[in-house]
């Protein structure tokens, strides 16, 4: 034994005694590369196999078409989501719920209706609204109970049956739309900015008896000659204009048009009891435009409460258990409330008691940053414009081989099927971020809605990878159309992988959604084979305005079998 410990001594003494700096460098990059590895070989976000098959095909297919796919979460055999199992106090654990409709989400945001057991939140929810680059205000949710209740009476009393909505993203849209469902009449949800001349036009098409605009936003004088059926103005004033007198009728329509002012019909019942009517009748539908862009021809699509609350339920069920919304969460609708899949979102957070902050500077292609300045959101939805631009404008940014390698090294982790987090490399060499929000890092999930159909900028894989870099943030990719409340497919939240598509052309769009089934149907050259799934989208569900629509758009499902364009 003693021997044995000599000859171990002796070795031990011959490595020091060549111990230099080479042997130290060598030593330091072995255990860096090992300690790299062990950092490398953590488990995926999602497990591989889940993103090789998103969908579910029907074991048959008609001629001329493909099969219908499916989410998992309502495979064939089973009925396609309906709407948001709504469990009033009292109901069993066991119940799955009714359907339900817009009262009932305004009902969840009040506290009525309770979240679920064990959720996080409990009373109500929370409604903020950004003005500018000044203040941020939180709304009481009784006060805007009480204006829903005072501006819906005033419509019904007056007889009140189409009501156009023209504002941008405000409390007020809020409080008409729910003003509709619970007072019995339909919100007409009229995109804002319209050349005056577009909006007269769009008012003689949805045939609009009444109308809510902001103050100052149309001629009056014009939309009185020129919309014969119009009986009911309601103006929303600013609290800088208030001073003014704005129940002033222009000469010529007098005793035609009845002009009121929100804040005051508000004020002249501040004594009146904020409860809404309990009666559980059938609600009335909502009607969106579908346009290209500000000023272009519309496509009037009514959808009724059903295909909503459809689309809404779905929205929260497409996202896994831990990504879902919830009451910590700081939801900013970043595109317009007339876009269906912006509106959902925003109802379903409202429903997960997740706080809702409202910007007016909301659409197409808004700055982000600039739109962030005084908030941190956690969850936010954008058009593809603004996500092109975003892409593009930070892009530019990354200069320099640093700057290149850092963002490198991120997309490899990507690859990986991990979200890249701080590490101590990334706190050396810190890869280059968008300006989002007060709270660097905050933003956990950023929503993208292609609209088909439109000339929207194409998002490659690429370049949801990289948006997936510079927020720090998961990224939902989802395919909008006209004739579909919320989305017709969006992609895996845990959906990372990159070359999918061409580098100039749009990335998939996932799945379906949980309320809806699309096939394709055969399109000239494009066809369906025992090969290949090719063809013309057509779309069927609970979310979809008249059970059944053709979106105009050719498509295929890949050999993952989500949805992309051809």
């Amino acid at each position: 034994m003693a021997g044995l410990i000599e000859q171990l001594d002796s070795a031990i003494a011959d490595l020091l005694a060549g111990w230099n700096v080479y042997t130290t460098l060598l030593l330091g990059a072995i255990l860096a590369f090992i300690g790299f590895v062990i950092y490398d070989t953590r488990d995926a976000d999602t497990h591989p196999l889940l993103l090789a098959r998103q969908a579910q095909a029907a074991y048959i297919r008609q001629p001329g078409e493909s099969a219908a796919f499916r989410s998992p979460e309502t495979p064939h055999g089973y009925p396609l989501r309906t709407g948001l199992m709504v469990k009033p106090p009292g109901t069993p654990m066991y119940s799955a719920g009714k359907d339900g409709d817009l009262r009932d989400i305004w009902r969840r945001v009040t506290g009525e209706i309770p979240l679920e057991k064990n959720a996080s939140s409990s009373g109500t929810a929370q409604i903020l609204t950004v003005f500018g680059k000044e203040e941020v205000t939180e709304h009481n949710i009784a006060d805007i109970t009480k204006e829903i209740s005072v501006i819906g009476k005033h419509l019904k009393d007056h007889g009140a049956k189409r009501v156009a909505v023209y504002l941008p993203n405000s409390v007020e849209f809020l409080a008409a739309l729910f003003a509709g469902a619970f007072y019995d009449f339909t919100p007409i949800l009229i995109p804002y900015n319209q050349p005056h001349k577009t909006l007269i036009e769009l008012l003689k098409q949805t045939k609009a008896d009444s109308l809510i605009a902001e103050a100052g936003s149309l001629p009056l004088a014009d939309v009185g000659k020129s919309v014969s059926g119009l009986r009911q103005l309601i103006w929303t004033v600013e609290k800088t204009s208030r001073h003014m007198d704005w129940n002033e009728v222009p000469e010529g329509i007098g005793g035609k048009i009845d002009v009121s002012v929100w804040h005051q019909l508000v004020q002249d019942q501040k004594n009146c009891p904020p409860g809404l009517p309990s009666d559980s009748g059938k609600a009335p539908g909502v009607v969106f435009l579908w346009q290209e862009s500000v000023g272009k021809p519309a496509e009037i699509v009514e959808f009724t409460q059903q295909n909503l609350v459809a689309a809404v339920g779905s929205l929260i069920t497409a996202l896994p258990g831990p990504q879902r919304f919830n009451a910590s969460d700081s939801f900013l609708p970043a595109d317009s409330f007339t876009n269906s899949y912006c509106l959902g979102l925003t109802l379903a957070a409202l429903f997960s008691h997740a706080t809702v902050m409202i910007n007016s500077v909301a659409g197409p292609g808004v700055d982000l940053a600039l739109a962030t300045r005084l908030i941190a959101p956690t969850l936010t939805v954008v058009s593809a414009e603004t996500a092109a631009k975003l892409h593009s404008t930070t892009t530019k940014t990354v200069t320099g081989t640093l700057a290149k390698l850092a963002h490198s090294l991120e997309t490899r982790i990507l690859n990986s099927g991990r979200l890249p987090t701080d590490s101590l490399l990334t706190r050396i060499n810190a890869p280059t971020r968008a300006t989002v929000g007060t709270t660097p890092g905050k933003l956990r999930a950023l929503f993208v809605s292609e609209r088909a159909g439109l000339n929207t900028p194409p998002l490659s894989s690429e370049d949801l990878s990289d948006l997936r870099i510079y927020t720090k943030a998961r990224v939902v990719y989802a395919l909008t159309a006209a004739k579909v409340a919320g989305a017709v497919a969006q992609t895996n939240i845990y959906d990372y992988r990159r070359g999918v598509t061409p580098s100039n052309r749009h990335s998939h769009f996932g799945a379906p959604l949980s309320c809806l089934e699309v096939k394709l149907k055969d399109n000239g050259p494009h066809k369906t084979t025992d090969e290949q799934s090719a063809g013309e989208v057509i779309v069927t569900g609970a979310s979809v305005a008249g059970g059944e629509c053709a979106l105009g758009v050719n498509a295929t499902f890949r050999e993952d079998h989500t949805l992309a364009y051809i």
